[in-house]
C-alpha cells in the first residue's frame, strides 16, 4: 500500500506555544510496516524563545521576535492490528531541521537617541521524535489519528536560545489517505 498524511501539531519552542503543520508520504509494507518521508515546518511571531546570554552587555531586548523553520527526514512506522477499526501505530521520525531566530533589538547609541537593529541567527539540527498514534479507520482509504511524540534533538549548542527550545512534546491530529 501507499499513504500521504496531512497533520497538524501543538508544541512548543521554548516558553512558545506553535502549531505545526506537516506533511508525511510512503509505503506500506505488510499492513503493518510504513517506511516514507515527512516534514513539519513552524512560524512564531513575538515574545520570548528562551533567549540567554552570559554576558549581560551583550545582551538583547526582544520585541516582536520570530522563531521559523522546520524539520523532516525518514518516517518509519509500526501499526498493531492495522485491520481492525481502530488501531495503535509507533511512528518514529529520524532527521534534520533548521531553526532561524530573528528579533529586533534597541541599543543606545547617544544620549536620548536610540539605534533599532534587526537580528538574525540560523541554526541546523539532528532531531529523533518517537510517539504513539491512535488511528481510526474511517473509511477504506481514509484514517484519522490522535499522536503524541517527543522531539529529541542531542547535543544541541544553542547560540541564541535556551536548550530547552527543541526538546519538547508535540500533540498531533493527522489525516491519512492512501491504500492501506
Amino acid at each position: 500500500g501507499y499513504f500521504i498524511e496531512l497533520d497538524g501539531g501543538y508544541s512548543h519552542f521554548g516558553h512558545r506555544s506553535v502549531f505545526m503543520p506537516g506533511i508525511s508520504a510512503g509505503v506500506i509494507l505488510n499492513h503493518h510496516f510504513t517506511i516514507g518521508l515527512t516534514g513539519e515546518f513552524m512560524n512564531t511571531h513575538g515574545g520570548s524563545h528562551g533567549h540567554h546570554s552570559d554576558n549581560d552587555s551583550t545582551d538583547v531586548k526582544k520585541h516582536g521576535g520570530s522563531l521559523s523553520g522546520g524539520y523532516g527526514g525518514i518516517l518509519l512506522e509500526y501499526t498493531l492490528m492495522p485491520l481492525s477499526k481502530v488501531h495503535v501505530s509507533f511512528p518514529l521520525i529520524i532527521g534534520t531541521g533548521m531553526v532561524s531566530h530573528s528579533h529586533h533589538g534597541d541599543s543606545l547609541v547617544t544620549q536620548n537617541d536610540w539605534n533599532h537593529h534587526n537580528f538574525m541567527h540560523g541554526e541546523h539540527f539532528f532531531v529523533v521524535e518517537p510517539g504513539v498514534k491512535l488511528e481510526v479507520n474511517v473509511v477504506k482509504n481514509f484514517r484519522i489519528g490522535l499522536g503524541l511524540s517527543y522531539r529529541y534533538s542531542p547535543e544541541h549548542n544553542h547560540l541564541v536560545t535556551s536548550p530547552d527550545l527543541l526538546n519538547q512534546l508535540t500533540g498531533k491530529l493527522t489525516f491519512r489517505f492512501g491504500k492501506f
